[in-house]
């Protein structure tokens, strides 16, 4: 087990500091709020995935 977390640590030190130190604040607070949050972002993912452009994008990828 602690060689597993010594990878896992490994492998999360290997990330840009920057961009850990913004997930954790963006986890951090009332879990109601983060769910929430979670919601929205997962609506406005949807409504993107059907979009013209996303649609463009993924004909275009599918064509390679």
């Amino acid at each position: 087990m602690e060689a597993t977390a010594q990878e896992s640590a490994r492998e999360i030190a290997k990330k840009p500091r920057e961009a850990l130190a913004i997930a954790r604040r963006l986890i951090r607070g009332d879990p109601e709020e983060i769910v929430a949050r979670i919601d929205k972002e997962a609506v406005a993912f949807a409504e993107r995935l059907a979009s013209p452009e996303a649609q463009a994008a993924f004909a275009a990828f599918l064509t390679r």
